[in-house]
């Protein structure tokens, strides 16, 4: 009876709230405020209200703390803090658009504040056989950096129904599964929450998470990853053969954002195009384009993660770290010249007919 009261009451309760508060939003009179139109570069039909980071938001927060108030306070008061102060930029956001380069500066200032205020930083490197600290100021840029690229990344994935929030999902369960140090009652009720969302999130979705989703729940994710990696390294996971899979694991958990994230901006850059505007190269984007559908490209995901997931494991043991990186970096590449061939093989065929 503990462990029900404890875990699975929580997870049920943020169930319910995310989904039922969800359900409220999709009203007219609440829909309206946030409804985002089809045409540019969007990819749905229809209107759709962006509001479903309200239900996420509370549906997470407020029962964790309803849960474990104190201490979620006394342990990670700062981390909250960016977690609300980052939805509330995304609530504005929604509202009214604030253009990338005040989103991006708030976004900075913000993420600034909690690493310095939460010490939430990337402080050492265990490879192989060695392990060295990072100096504190290039220690404090780094985690800066990574949480900059971490949160947009997964805005940028944002994209089609239900990939967001399915890549969060798996995400936080491999976390959980492989023993994050963080609080569990958070954990469940964010797990929770996504599923409840993912019900009304997936094609053809009724509602989108929008910034204010996006950007809370990608800095959650950042800030895990950056907790995982640096988790105590003399409490060994039983699930994990070696802390020094933390890293990789991390990443391939998160792989799909960095991947794709990774992938635009060299496209980007290339081309001598704008970082920050908006278009329809992303992976998810040409997929739809030559006629996977929202639920194909998100078991295409899925089935890459797990895949992935399964190398990390079996691989990296034997072979080492930095090889293990230079095969993810091939295993990336060959899926960019992939999508690359599935494309002109679509064009071809189109001409053709």
């Amino acid at each position: 009876m503990p462990s029900i009261i404890n875990f699975f009451l929580p997870a049920l309760i943020a169930f319910a709230a995310t989904y039922g508060i969800g359900k409220i939003l999709l009203k007219p009179a609440f829909a309206r405020y946030f409804i985002e139109e089809p045409g540019g570069n969007k990819l749905h039909r229809n209107p759709v209200p962006a509001s479903g980071g309200i239900a996420l938001f509370i549906g997470i927060l407020f029962t964790a703390l309803l849960f474990e108030g104190s201490l979620l306070f006394q342990n990670y008061f700062y981390i909250l803090l960016a977690f609300v102060l980052l939805f509330l930029l995304g609530f504005i956001d929604d509202l009214k658009p604030l253009g990338w380069m005040v989103k991006l500066g708030a976004q900075l200032i913000l993420i600034i504040g909690v690493v310095l205020l939460a010490d939430l930083r990337i402080e050492s490197v265990l490879l192989d056989y060695s392990f060295f600290k990072i100096p504190y100021t290039s220690s404090v840029f780094l985690s800066v950096s990574l949480l900059i690229f971490f949160v947009n990344a997964f805005n940028f994935i944002d994209g089609i129904d239900g990939l967001a929030t399915t890549v969060a999902l798996l995400f936080i369960l491999g976390l959980m599964y492989f023993r994050i140090p963080f609080s569990p009652i958070f954990l469940m009720c964010t797990g929770a929450g996504l599923f409840a969302f993912r019900r009304l999130n997936k094609s053809p979705a009724k509602i989108f998470m929008g910034d204010s989703g996006s950007l809370s729940i990608g800095f959650l994710c950042a800030t895990l990853f950056i907790l995982f990696c640096e988790g105590d390294v003399h409490v060994l996971s039983t699930n994990l053969y070696s802390d020094q899979l933390r890293l990789p694991i991390a990443s391939t958990l998160f792989w799909y954002p960095i991947f794709d994230t990774l992938r635009i901006l060299i496209i980007r850059l290339s081309s001598g195009k704008s970082l920050f505007k908006r278009d329809k190269k992303h992976s998810y984007s040409l997929l739809l384009r030559v006629g996977y559908t929202h639920n194909q490209i998100i078991i295409v995901v899925v089935v890459l993660t797990i895949c992935q997931l399964a190398i990390c494991l079996l691989v990296a043991p034997r072979v080492g770290l930095i090889y293990y990186f230079m095969l993810q970096v091939v295993i990336w590449l060959g899926l960019h010249r992939m999508l690359l061939y599935i494309v002109q093989n679509h064009k071809k065929i189109s001409n053709n007919s």
